[in-house]
């Protein structure tokens, strides 16, 4: 007989999908390290961001075997109110998990119904993925406020486990919910393990200087901003631009501030790369610039790290600059942005291979500290069987 508890984890999209990035990532890699604990059981959306088809291989609207998980991908029909509420009350679970604070389906709606009784009230984690932070608040500014007001006023979220990835966030958490976020813990985002890609004999390609951005294409990345740093630089470097262009006005306005570059910077568009491939993509450029306006992890990050190229990154996230520049912060201040890039394309082949292997150091202490997240984690969902 199964005595693991049940863990119905609820999020928009999930694997085979990838273009949301880091919450599917995320519950992936807590699936294949907490999967022999816990039993757990995901509903998502079948298909993945942005698209219009479904994906193929999978069973819609049923329980489908992926990897540790039992994964429901629900079709358009079934994410639904009464769809919804027919999913959960069919559906055996000890505890439920939510991804997202302002979804409406996948948690303001589940929330609703456990909040009226109209399904089983178990009880519930939400993890915000960084939707509460200042940045992030700031995009669709009007409607957030009015919605955190109303959350306050009616008690929709109060009695849940809250789930921070770092004191950043729980930070985050505490400033716009205040006493409505009683039960929180800090549960680092786990990782997979790092394949490391560079070697000590790592000899650059001749050629430029290589920055590389690389995810979505959304406000909350910063690309414009990026663009914006570039026109000033006078060192010439190659730029190549990859993600998914799912807000298309967003990409429009990059595109033409992309177009008024000086000619000294050589533009590189592409599309977006499959997760299998993007640890190489990365290993073939110098820099990865993201002046992201914030993360609460950044699996992408890693990703560079691991594959030896070093990151310049907004002071947004929890990360910390490393002494020797495998990963440097800085301010969202245009002119230390210019003088900084400045500084990384006119670097010699030794410092450069110095920072990578920085990088490539970096990477692995963020593996270590995955076994204490790992206990974290545990930590957070075993506090909450013990309630059950």
């Amino acid at each position: 007989m199964n005595s693991k508890k049940v863990i119905l984890c609820l999020l928009s999209e999930y694997l085979p999908g990838f273009k949301s990035g880091g919450p599917i990532k995320t519950i992936s890699n807590l699936v294949n390290q907490l999967g022999d604990e816990f039993e757990f059981r995901i509903i998502c959306r079948d298909r993945d961001l942005g698209d219009s088809f479904s994906y193929s291989g999978v069973i819609m609207d049923n329980w489908n075997k992926v990897g540790k998980a039992k994964v429901f991908y629900a079709s358009s029909k079934t994410i639904s109110f009464f769809g919804i509420i027919k999913i959960l009350r069919k559906t055996k679970y000890d505890i439920l998990y939510l991804n997202s604070f302002f979804n409406f389906y996948f948690t303001i709606l589940p929330l609703f119904l456990r909040y009226f009784f109209v399904v089983t009230k178990k009880p519930c984690a939400i993890a915000p993925r960084g939707e509460l932070a200042k940045n992030a608040i700031e995009l669709k500014k009007k409607k957030k406020f009015l919605f955190l007001w109303l959350v306050k006023v009616f008690g929709l979220y109060n009695n849940l486990y809250w789930q921070a990835s770092s004191q950043f966030e729980l930070n985050d958490i505490r400033r716009e919910l205040g006493l409505i976020a009683k039960k929180i813990k800090i549960a680092p985002d786990l990782i997979s393990i790092p394949n490391l890609v560079i070697n000590k004999n790592f000899k650059r390609k001749p050629g430029l200087f290589r920055i590389i951005f690389l995810s979505r294409i959304s406000p909350i990345k910063n690309l414009d901003y990026l663009i914006k740093v570039f026109a000033k630089v006078k060192t010439p470097f190659e730029f190549s631009i990859f993600g998914p262009k799912l807000d298309f006005d967003y990409w429009v306005q990059c595109k033409k501030l992309i177009d008024k570059l000086p000619s000294h910077i050589k533009v590189n568009i592409g599309e977006q790369i499959f997760p299998s491939k993007v640890k190489e993509v990365f290993s073939q450029y110098d820099l990865f610039a993201f002046p992201t306006k914030g993360e609460n992890f950044g699996h992408v990050i890693l990703e560079s790290l691991s594959a030896g190229t070093p990151v310049l990154l907004s002071d947004q996230t929890f990360w910390q600059t490393d002494k020797l520049l495998g990963l440097q912060t800085l301010s969202l201040n245009k002119k230390i942005w210019v003088n900084a890039v400045d500084k990384w394309a006119n670097l010699s082949k030794e410092k450069l291979l110095v920072r990578r292997r920085a990088a490539l150091a970096y990477a692995n202490k963020i593996n270590i500290k995955n076994k204490k997240a790992l206990i974290m984690n545990k930590y957070f969902f075993f506090g909450m069987v013990k309630s059950i």
